[in-house]
């Protein structure tokens, strides 16, 4: 009996080893998944940290970037409304100017340079005249408003003999520059305008 122990003894021991490393490899393979298990997990926070601060970053330049072209473009209206608004004082200031002058050259001439001031004659302007000045500023012909000459009468919508396009509007040289300048201060904001917008256009355009 004993030598049969004595027989499986190293067997017993040999088994007793193999489980002591079985063992050890299981333990030492369960403490690798942990590290690993706590390695990746760390790596994983630490990119998505990362993605959160390169989003946050992404997400601030965005909006400077929009914060700076907005202001950009206030600034661009801010310069072209003070343009408009400097056009149209300047042009104001041409009207003002020139309607102190209309009662001066509407009044007195000089047939020469040596020549004393005389009154100056009245000119006629007809009713068709005036129809076609006003046709050609764009003011459309009211049938139903009465000349300038206090009749009453409608012009009539065509010239010939015997029409009303025939006779006096009343219309004065005095007014009629009062018209013209004051037409020439509205055409000119129009300008400006045009001109502003079209600016505005090509730098929206780039």
């Amino acid at each position: 009996m004993k030598s049969l122990f004595d027989l499986v003894k190293p067997l017993l021991w040999y088994v007793a080893v193999i489980g002591a490393v079985v063992y050890g490899i299981h333990l030492n393979r369960e403490d690798g998944k942990d590290e690993g298990y706590r390695l990746g997990k760390s790596e994983g926070e630490t990119a998505v940290a990362v993605l959160r601060q390169e989003y946050a970053l992404e997400k601030k330049r965005t909006s400077d970037t929009a914060l700076a072209q907005l202001r950009t473009e206030q600034d661009k209206g801010n310069e072209l409304a003070t343009q408009l608004a400097d056009a149209k004082e300047t042009l104001r200031q041409t009207t003002d100017r020139l309607s102190g002058e209309i009662a001066r050259v509407t009044t007195l001439y000089r047939r020469a340079l040596d020549a004393k001031p005389e009154p100056l004659p009245v000119a006629v302007f007809t009713n068709g005249f005036v129809r076609v000045w006003n046709t050609a500023n764009g003011i459309a012909p009211n049938p139903a408003m009465p000349t300038t000459n206090g009749s009453g009468r409608t012009p009539a919508p065509a010239s010939g003999p015997g029409t009303l396009d025939d006779l006096d509007s009343g219309v004065t040289q005095e007014q009629l520059l009062t018209n013209q300048v004051r037409n020439g201060e509205l055409y000119g904001i129009c300008r400006a305008q045009l001109r502003d917008l079209i600016n505005w256009t090509r730098n929206e355009s780039k």
